[in-house]
C-alpha cells in the first residue's frame, strides 16, 4: 500500500518539475496567403448600413483612422457559403474546406478605399427554399477573420485570424504624415 502512495508521490513531484520552464508564444499571427485574392461572399449581396451597430463593432473594436460598414442582410436570414480555396500558409501549399457560415461583415474604408473586410463567424449549414436560407444547425462557437487588400488594387490576398488591427493596416492605405 506504501509504495501506491509513494509512486502517487513520485508522479506528482515529476509533474510539476516538468511544468517549470520557460513559456512561449509565436510572436506573429498565423497569415494565409492567395496569390489571386480570396472569394468574400457576401461583400455584394449586402447592404450598407450607415449607422454603426454596437452588437458586430464591440465584437471587432474601432480602428483609429478607419471608417467602419456594416453589411447587412437582406430580410431573408443568409447564410455566406466560403468555396474551398487554396492558399499558401509559411511557403506550404494548403486547401481551405468549403463551409457555411452565419455572418457579421464590416467593411473597412480609408479615405474612400476599401482595405478589409472582417468577418464574424458562426459555423452553421442550411438550405434555400425559394431562394430564401433555412438554417438547420449551427456550431456553439464563433471567430473573427479579416481579409486585407495588401497591395491597393482592390484584391484581398491576405487573410489573419481575429478582427482588423492598427498594425495590419497596409502601407499603401497609411497616412503619409501620421499625426
Amino acid at each position: 500500500m506504501w509504495r501506491i502512495g509513494l509512486l502517487a508521490v513520485l508522479l506528482l513531484v515529476v509533474t510539476a518539475a516538468e511544468a517549470c520552464d520557460f513559456q512561449s508564444d509565436p510572436i506573429s499571427a498565423q497569415r494565409y496567403y492567395r496569390a489571386n485574392g480570396w472569394m468574400l461572399p457576401g461583400t455584394s449581396d449586402f447592404k450598407t448600413l450607415t449607422t454603426r451597430p454596437l452588437s458586430i463593432l464591440a465584437m471587432i473594436g474601432i480602428v483609429p483612422g478607419t471608417v467602419a460598414k456594416n453589411l447587412l442582410l437582406d430580410e431573408s436570414y443568409a447564410i455566406v457559403e466560403f468555396p474551398a480555396q487554396e492558399f499558401m500558409q509559411d511557403g506550404i501549399r494548403k486547401r481551405m474546406r468549403a463551409a457555411q457560415f452565419k455572418a457579421g461583415i464590416v467593411r473597412w474604408e480609408i479615405d474612400g478605399h476599401t482595405v478589409a473586410y472582417s468577418y464574424i463567424l458562426v459555423p452553421a449549414f442550411g438550405h434555400k427554399t425559394n431562394g430564401q436560407w433555412k438554417i438547420d444547425g449551427e456550431a456553439g462557437c464563433i471567430f473573427t477573420a479579416t481579409f486585407i487588400d495588401d497591395v491597393g488594387d482592390g484584391v484581398f490576398r491576405l487573410l489573419m485570424p481575429g478582427p482588423l488591427r492598427l498594425d495590419l493596416i497596409p502601407r499603401w492605405a497609411r497616412p503619409a504624415n501620421p499625426s
